[in-house]
C-alpha cells in the first residue's frame, strides 16, 4: 500500500494560512518525512458557486503548486488529482507537465479527468457535450507531444503541422497517466490503458451539482471495482492498475474525528478490495496543525500497514 497526502487547498474559501512556499515547503517536507509517497493537488479553475456551497472546494493551479511542492522535497511524488484535461489546449498541457517532470526528477504523476462541472465549462469556454470527445484526442495528442517529434495532427479539435514540443518528460515514454472519475466511460479507459484509476467519493447532496455517479460507501466502490477488474479480463489486459481512494475520515470534508483505529480497519478493507494507494488530505488550520496531522497518520496507520 502506497499514500498519497492531500496538499490543505481543499477549503472554501482556501485557508491564507497556507497560501505561501513557506506553508507549502513545510507541509510537504513534514509529508514526506512522515513516509508518503506522494503529495497532490486537485483543479477547479472556476467551480460553480452551488457546489461550492454544497460541499466543494476551491482549489490552486496543480502546476504551479506542484512545483513550488517539488522544491522542498527529495523523493515525493508530485500528483495532479486531477487536471481536467478538456479545459486544456493539450500542448500547452504537454509542456507544464514535462516541465515539471524534468525538473522534478521525474516525480510527476498525472491524473486525468473528463470534468463533471457544466458551470466551469462553460466559464472556460469549452464545450460541455464534447468533454469526452476532446478527452479522447487530447490524450493522443499528449503522447505525441512527449515524444519530441514533430506533430502533425488533424482531428476535430486539434489541427498542428509539424510542431514539437521540448523537453520532453522525465519518465518514458511519458508520466504514468492515471484517471479519475467514477462513469463507466472513464472506468473502461481505465481498464484500456491507463495507469491507474481514482474513483471519488461523491455524496448524493454534492452529485446533484455534477454529472457524476453517486459513490458514498464501501460497497458502491466494490461494485465500480469488479466492473473494471472485468474489462481488463475481457481485454486480456496483464499490466497492473494502481488504485487510489480516499481513506474514509481523512479525505475530502474537512475534520474527520476518526481515530488510529477506526483509519486502520478502513484502511485494511480498502486493500482487501484491492486499493494499492490511499489518499488522505491534509487536515488542519494552521500549518502546525497540518504538519501535526500528517506525523500522526504517519505513526498511526502508514507505519502499521
Amino acid at each position: 500500500m502506497k499514500f498519497a497526502f492531500g496538499m490543505p487547498f481543499m477549503s472554501c474559501p482556501p485557508n491564507p494560512a497556507f497560501l505561501s512556499a513557506d506553508a507549502i515547503g513545510a507541509i510537504g517536507a513534514a509529508a514526506e518525512a512522515a513516509g508518503f509517497d506522494a503529495a497532490y493537488v486537485t483543479d477547479h479553475p472556476a467551480p460553480g458557486e452551488g457546489w461550492r456551497q454544497a460541499g466543494g472546494h476551491d482549489a490552486l493551479d496543480p502546476f504551479v503548486a506542484l512545483s513550488f511542492l517539488a522544491a522542498a522535497t527529495h523523493d515525493l511524488r508530485l500528483m495532479t488529482y486531477l487536471t481536467i484535461l478538456p479545459y486544456r489546449n493539450p500542448f500547452v498541457l504537454a509542456k507544464a507537465a514535462a516541465t515539471l517532470d524534468r525538473l522534478s526528477g521525474g516525480r510527476l504523476i498525472l491524473g486525468l479527468g473528463a470534468g463533471y462541472m457544466e458551470a466551469e465549462f462553460g466559464a472556460l469556454g469549452v464545450d460541455f457535450d464534447t468533454r469526452n470527445a476532446r478527452f479522447d484526442e487530447y490524450v493522443e495528442v499528449l503522447q505525441l507531444a512527449w515524444t519530441g517529434e514533430p506533430v502533425t495532427y488533424d482531428g476535430e479539435f486539434v489541427q498542428a503541422r509539424k510542431v514539437t514540443a521540448q523537453p520532453t518528460p522525465a519518465q518514458q515514454p511519458h508520466p504514468p497517466l492515471w484517471l479519475g472519475g467514477n462513469s463507466k466511460l472513464t472506468r473502461r479507459r481505465a481498464a484500456a490503458w491507463a495507469q491507474g484509476w481514482s474513483p471519488m467519493p461523491n455524496p448524493a447532496r454534492v452529485a446533484q451539482y455534477s454529472h457524476a455517479p453517486v459513490l458514498e460507501n464501501l460497497d458502491d466502490l466494490a461494485a465500480m471495482i469488479s466492473h473494471v477488474r472485468g474489462l481488463m479480463e475481457e481485454a486480456g489486459r496483464t499490466e497492473p492498475l494502481d488504485l487510489m481512494y480516499v481513506l474514509p475520515g481523512l479525505g475530502h470534508g474537512g475534520h474527520s474525528g476518526a481515530g488510529p483505529a477506526e483509519q486502520l480497519t478502513a484502511a485494511r478493507e480498502l486493500a482487501a478490495l484491492g486499493v494499492t494507494w490511499l489518499a488522505v488530505n491534509g487536515e488542519g488550520d494552521t500549518v502546525e496543525e497540518v504538519v501535526g496531522h500528517a506525523r500522526r497518520v504517519g505513526d498511526d496507520v502508514l507505519a502499521q500497514l
